[in-house]
This record gives C-alpha cells, structure tokens and sequence, in this order.
C-alpha cells in the first residue's frame, strides 16, 4: 500500500503540520497511525477531505515548496485541461517523473473524474507525444519512455483499491505480446477499480495461451481488450496485425462459450480484419467505457 506523509499532504492542502496534525485528530481527514504515532494518507484519504470541504478545492494558497508544482495545482482547481496535458507532455518527454505524477495525483486528489483526467488530460498528452514523434522531434525510444512514465504515475490510481464498493464482479484487462508501453489498458483498469471490479492486468508482452483456466479460475466476468493505432504499439504493424487479430478472435471466441462479456477498447480495433464486426461493446473515450461498465 502506497502511502503520502504529513510533509507531502500538508503541502498538497496548502496548511502546516501542525494544523494537519488537529485535523486528524478531530476527523477532518482520515489517516492510518503507525505504531510510532506517524500519520500516513493514502491519495484517497486526500480526495475525500476535497469531496466533504468543497470550499477547500477553490483555495489557490497552496503552500508548495516547488513552485512549478504550485502552478500545476492551480490549473486543477481551475480545471485547465488543455493546459495541463501540455505540461504532462512536456514534462514526460524531459523525463521530470516528478511533475507528471503530480499532475496526475494531484488532479486525482482535487476530485477530477478518473474518466475525465484520462480524456480531458493523459490522453491528449499522449497524442502530444505521438505528434512529436511522426514530426522527428523524438526519437521511438524517447517515446517510449515518455510513455512508460506516464503509465507509471498513471498505475499508482490502482493503489488501495478497489475505489467505493466492491460490485462482486472481476474483469481481466487484456494487453498485447508486442504492445508497450500499456497505457491504454493501465487506464481501463483504473476505469474498472473505481466501478467496483476486482481486476486482473495481463500486463506489457504477457503470452496469453489458453486462457480457459485462467477465466475460469479468476471467475472473470468480464474481458476488456485495449489498443491504440500509436507507432509505438507494435502490435499494429507489419505481421503483427494478424498475430493480433488472431488472439483477439481467439479469446472472444473463449469468452462467449464461457458467458463472459467484451469490450474493446481504443482506434486499434479498426485496424484489426472483422474485429470491428465481431465485437459489438467498444470505446473510444473513457467515459464510454465508463457507461459500459
């Protein structure tokens, strides 16, 4: 479990310790106690305290050390999207982990929708980097990394969850043996936690096989694939897009003798050969997904 201290949620709200401190004591905002007696927060303990002080989200005295990181909280409590993905861009290309899970963490934190911050925000990012690799800007490799770190700060939403209650129901999140990075199908997990799934990621490169056992022994519910048409997702190119499309039949053909449902997410699906045809739940944006689950 992934936990925040005092120092870092102080900053985050913009008060001193020593008010933190009170606030936990009275119920303000809830905390775990180690045996020594040092607070931890977790990113939900945080967006909770924003959903029940409403007016707490609109104070722009945020007490940042970094001031960069001071800017990036202000845009959130303004809701300045566009301007955030830039920043997520940018800061993903330079390599400054730092100020990209900020970004990410932080909008998390001031109660933007999960939905919301992957289509109004890492999205866009994302296709700012793409942009920069078809003009030359950035070499595959320095995309690749760029998206890896996206992708990093974008799985610690996974952490302390499933988010609200759980629905009774899991879900397998489906990546490609040449897909990488997966942000794509980090984000559907994320998507599927906050909904109430219990939910498995097979992970960059993972060799699916005969996945019969596996939903049988998971007692999965539900199947959601996710591809993009990036040039870094490998599994679109050359003798790879029948690879693809032949594992995609393979499994839909599992799950519908099994009773279990799909959904493909991601444009990578109309690259695919009677993909589209066959699989009727898709999406596009996350929000999509969001109504499908």
């Amino acid at each position: 479990m992934k936990y925040l201290n005092s120092k870092e949620v102080s900053d985050i709200l913009g008060v001193n310790i020593s008010t933190l401190k009170r606030w936990t004591d009275n119920g303000t905002i809830n905390c775990h106690k180690t045996a020594g007696g040092h607070r931890k927060f977790t990113m939900q303990n945080v967006r909770d305290y924003y959903k029940e002080n409403k007016k707490a989200s609109k104070n722009d005295d945020v007490a940042l050390e970094n001031f960069e990181h001071k800017k990036i909280y202000e845009l959130i409590k303004r809701k300045s999207f566009s301007e955030l993905s830039h920043k997520l861009a940018n800061s993903s290309i330079e390599s400054d982990e730092s100020t990209v899970k900020t970004i990410i963490s932080g909008s998390y934190m001031n109660n933007v929708d999960v939905e919301t911050l992957f289509d109004e925000v890492v999205d866009p990012g994302s296709m700012i980097v793409e942009k920069a690799l078809h003009e030359n800007y950035l070499s595959h490799a320095e995309a690749f990394i760029s998206r890896k770190i996206i992708t990093r700060a974008t799985e610690s939403l996974n952490d302390n969850k499933p988010n609200g209650s759980f629905n009774g129901k899991s879900a397998l999140c489906v990546n490609f043996e040449d897909n990488l990075p997966d942000l794509g199908v980090v984000m559907s997990e994320v998507i599927l936690r906050h909904r109430g799934y219990n939910v498995y990621n097979t992970g960059s490169h993972a060799e699916l096989g005969d996945l019969n056992k596996v939903i049988k022994n998971k007692n999965i519910d539900l199947i959601v694939f996710y591809l993009c048409n990036m040039q870094c997702c490998m599994s679109v190119v050359g003798d790879n897009i029948m690879k693809t499309a032949d594992m995609v039949t393979s499994i839909y053909k599992t799950a519908k003798k099994l009773d279990v449902d799909v959904i493909f997410g991601g444009l990578g699906i109309e690259l695919l050969p009677d993909i589209s045809n066959t699989i009727k739940k898709t999406f596009i944006t996350f929000k999509e997904l969001k109504q499908l689950v």
